[in-house]
Parts: structure tokens; sequence; C-alpha cells
């Protein structure tokens, strides 16, 4: 008796997981797209170094810097980081099963 796990598979998951898998491919390819216009908007200042001699980091603008623009786009980057990891993952994983 001769079973491989291409006979164990159901015929729609044969069918759909690809077609999934390449939906995974192309939301992955826009999310990069979109991290990368984040990461353009970003303005790049030097104020972690303002205070490197007297040591004084905790500013009124750095304590309250996740509600202005820079922290919603940085919370942005973090979430599209989250979801381009998790349609990998989802990715490789439709992958090794079909």
């Amino acid at each position: 008796m001769n079973l491989f796990l291409a006979d164990t598979i159901p015929n729609w998951m044969s069918t759909s997981f690809p077609i999934i898998a390449r939906v995974c491919l192309v939301l992955i390819a826009l999310l990069c797209l979109v991290l990368v216009v984040l990461v353009f908007m970003q303005i790049s200042g030097g104020n972690e170094t303002n205070n490197v001699i007297m040591g004084n980091k905790d500013s009124y603008y750095a304590q309250n810097k996740s509600g202005s623009r820079e922290g919603r786009i940085t919370r942005l980057i973090y979430i599209c980081l989250g979801i381009i990891a998790l349609f990998t993952i989802v990715y490789f994983i439709l992958i090794k099963v079909v």
C-alpha cells in the first residue's frame, strides 16, 4: 500500500491553497510598498541626542510623542510589520502543505 501525502490532501485544498498563497504574496508586496512610504514619511530628526550631556531624555515631547504625527506613523509601521510577518508565516505554511 503506497500512501503519499498528496493522496491524503482533499481536492478543495489542492485547488484553493495555491490561490490563497498567491493572494498572500500580493498582500505582502503591497504592505512592503506601504511600509517603504511610511518610513519615508517619518521625520528624521536628531531628538534622541538632544540631551546627551545632561542625560535628560524625558522631555514633554518625548512623553507625548505617541499622539503626534510621528507617533502615529511609527505605530502604523509596527502594525504593517506585524501583518507582513503574519502573511509570510501563512504563505510558507500554505506552500509547505500543497
